[in-house]
C-alpha cells in the first residue's frame, strides 16, 4: 500500500463516497420515475374504465327505459284487445238478437200472408155467392168481374148489401143469411188474429219501438 499522505486518502474517500451517493441517487430517481409512470398509466386506465362504465350504465338505462316502454305498450295492447273482445261479444249478441227478431218477423209475415190469403179467398167466395144470388148478375156480368179485380181486402161489397136490403126473396132466405152472417163473424175473428208486425217488439219507457241495437226508432222512419 503506497505511503500517501493522509489528505490524499481523505480525497479518495470523499470521491468514492460521492460516486456511491450519485449511484444511489440515480437509482432512486429511476425507480421513482418508473413508479410515477406506472401510476400515470394506472390512472389513465382507471379513467378509461370510468368512461366504459359510464357508457355501459347509460346503455343499461336506455335498455331499461325501452323495456318499460315495451311493457307499457304491451299493457295498452292487452287492454285494447280486451276492449275489442268485449265489443265483439256485444256485436255477436246484437247479431243473435237481430237474427231472432228477423226470424220472428218472418214468421209473423208468413202468418199475416196466410191470413191475408184466407181473407181474399173468403172475399172471393162471398162475391161468387153474391153473384149467384143476384138476379142482375147476368146483365152486369162484366161489371162484377171488374169489381172483383179492383176490390181489396178492406173493400165493401156494395152489390151484396143492396141485395140484402132490397130483394124480398133474399130476405126471406133465412138459412142463407145465417150462413153468411156466420162467415162474417169468422172473418172478423180472423182479422182480429192478424196482429201488427211490431206488436211484440221491444220498447222503451216512452213506448217507442227499439231497433236490434237498443236505439229508439222514429215512427216516420219506420215507414
Amino acid at each position: 500500500m503506497p505511503d500517501w499522505p493522509i489528505w490524499v486518502w481523505v480525497v479518495i474517500a470523499v470521491v468514492v463516497l460521492a460516486i456511491i451517493i450519485a449511484i444511489v441517487v440515480a437509482a432512486t430517481r429511476g425507480s421513482k420515475g418508473a413508479r410515477i409512470e406506472r401510476a400515470e398509466q394506472l390512472r389513465a386506465r382507471a379513467h378509461e374504465d370510468d368512461r366504459i362504465v359510464s357508457a355501459r350504465k347509460e346503455r343499461a338505462d336506455g335498455l331499461a327505459a325501452r323495456a318499460e316502454a315495451v311493457r307499457e305498450e304491451a299493457r295498452s295492447e292487452g287492454a285494447r284487445a280486451d276492449s275489442l273482445r268485449r265489443e265483439a261479444e256485444a256485436a255477436e249478441e246484437r247479431s243473435a238478437r237481430a237474427a231472432e227478431e228477423a226470424q220472428l218477423r218472418d214468421e209473423e209475415a208468413q202468418h199475416s200472408n196466410e191470413k191475408l190469403g184466407e181473407a181474399v179467398q173468403e172475399r172471393d167466395r162471398r162475391l161468387h155467392r153474391a153473384d149467384e144470388l143476384d138476379p142482375r148478375t147476368d146483365a152486369d156480368d162484366g161489371r162484377h168481374r171488374r169489381d172483383d179485380r179492383d176490390s181489396t181486402l178492406g173493400g165493401r161489397d156494395v152489390h151484396r148489401g143492396d141485395d140484402l136490403h132490397g130483394d124480398d126473396n133474399l130476405r126471406r132466405d133465412d138459412d142463407i143469411r145465417r150462413d153468411d152472417l156466420g162467415r162474417d163473424d169468422e172473418l172478423r175473428r180472423d182479422d182480429r188474429d192478424v196482429l201488427p208486425d211490431d206488436h211484440d217488439a221491444p220498447r222503451d219507457e216512452q213506448g217507442r219501438r227499439l231497433d236490434p241495437y237498443g236505439n229508439p226508432i222514429d215512427p216516420d222512419q219506420r215507414n
